[in-house]
């Protein structure tokens, strides 16, 4: 299997004014999972966080990043990268030369790092980090951070980014995070990590002096979970991921059961009972409410103990999604199942040979009220309209299933307003049609 490849991002800005009068970033040793005895990691003193970070997972974590990716301004502290140089080699003139012409061109108020002035510094520094990228962005140009994330990770191989949030405006990061959302989405990303050094926590952690602590925001990674869970349920009513962040595994069995027609009310009663639980005693307000909306859900299905009952919400579902292919096959599928329930028996309820009566006994049912007019012969259809609308409705659900030419007019096919029409339509006749079976027995 293949290992996942390390991408790390990180902005640099340019930093404050020192006491020295100089102006960049504050030297300190960051100590990564502070309080910890056993995995705590102090790097050697740097003014950047993202060499302390590129430093943390190369040697503490043994996983050498494969791109190593900073962004910032024309004004940027770029000098501050010097410290990626082994000290016995900073000394060399040449070095010397082009660190004093980057440092001068970030502070002269009257000039900018031009990037040829940037290049050649890459350059330099990839002679001892090959897998460096300096890339100067506009901080206005948001739409340049996926630009440059796709640019830099392979779309063939699978990525696990970590981002540093540390420096720069403060609205970067936001920009950032949801750019590396995006890049999830589109590339073969497998984990997504957080870091920042809390330089101005150093009292909040009790921090040895000259030394300040990492924090890992691995809410972000949680969050960007619950947000993927979440849309692939509103979208397609698959929940095992969203109720596996709630604390709810293993229920990929119920969920494919469902979508094969069965009826694994049990386990859904289940999950109902545990959602109720979580909604009502976690202590994160967010978990309540998100098991909250998925309780309403779950306990509409453990309430439907028929079929048909329980297919006609599922279509309803994904309806209300834009699922409409989908929607049609339930619809449809809960029709049949209500004339099986009305004319079948316990016994065959659900064999196939009572399910093709059913449809029969459905087309009889049309043909009574469109052809013969003799309503009274019918048990659920009793109404002309509720007649054409099923007869349009399997005529439509064929088409789009098998792809073959329509035996109706085509606009429910290509005109969304008129499907909608139809099958909230339907979808009336399918309750009143409920309403007479009770009514009948």
């Amino acid at each position: 299997m293949e290992k996942e490849k390390l991408a790390v991002f990180s902005i640099i800005g340019r930093g404050r004014q020192r006491k020295d009068k100089t102006r960049g970033y504050e030297q300190t040793k960051y100590i990564f999972n502070p309080g910890s005895k056993e995995n705590a990691y102090e790097t050697k003193e740097t003014a950047f966080f993202g060499i302390s970070l590129y430093e943390y997972l190369s040697k503490k974590l043994n996983n050498l990043p494969e791109k190593f990716v900073i962004l910032g301004t024309n004004k940027s502290a770029w000098s501050e990268l010097v410290s990626l140089i082994p000290e016995e080699e900073q000394g060399e003139l040449s070095t010397i030369t082009l660190y004093d012409k980057l440092y001068n061109q970030e502070n002269d108020d009257s000039s900018f790092v031009s990037k040829e002035t940037l290049q050649e510094w890459e350059g330099l520094l990839r002679e001892f980090v090959p897998s460096i990228r300096l890339y100067i962005i506009e901080p206005l140009d948001f739409y340049t951070y996926v630009d440059i994330i796709l640019k830099e990770i392979d779309d063939n191989s699978t990525y696990n980014l970590v981002f540093d949030c540390t420096h720069g405006y403060r609205y970067i990061p936001i920009v950032f995070s949801y750019a590396v959302m995006l890049t999830k989405k589109l590339w073969k990303v497998q984990q997504i990590r957080f870091f920042y050094g809390a330089f101005e926590m150093k009292e909040y952690y009790n921090m040895p002096e000259n030394t300040s602590p990492v924090v890992e925001i691995d809410a972000v990674n949680h969050f960007i979970e619950l947000i993927e869970a979440t849309s692939i349920y509103n979208v397609s009513g698959y929940f095992p991921n969203i109720l596996s962040l709630l604390g709810i595994p293993d229920t990929n069995e119920t969920y494919f059961k469902l979508e094969m027609n069965q009826n694994p009310r049990t386990e859904i009663i289940k999950i109902s009972n545990n959602l109720g639980t979580i909604s009502n005693t976690n202590k994160h307000f967010y978990i309540r409410e998100i098991s909250g909306k998925l309780l309403k859900d779950f306990q509409e299905l453990a309430n439907q103990e028929k079929v048909y009952m329980r297919l006609f919400k599922r279509a309803k579902f994904f309806f209300e999604h834009y699922n409409y292919l989908k929607a049609l096959t339930l619809i449809f599928e809960s029709t049949v199942m209500l004339f099986t329930d009305a004319y079948g028996t316990k016994k065959d309820y659900l064999s196939y040979e009572t399910r093709s009566e059913a449809r029969e006994r459905m087309h009889q049912e049309i043909r009574n009220i469109l052809y013969l007019d003799k309503p009274e012969r019918n048990i659920l259809i009793k109404e002309k309209q509720e007649a054409e609308s099923l007869r349009i409705l399997e005529a439509v659900r064929n088409s789009a299933a098998h792809g073959s030419i329509p035996q109706v007019n085509q606009k429910y096919l290509v005109n969304e307003k008129e499907f909608e029409k139809l099958f909230t339509s339907v979808c009336t006749t399918f309750e009143k049609m409920v309403e007479r079976l009770k009514k009948s027995r």
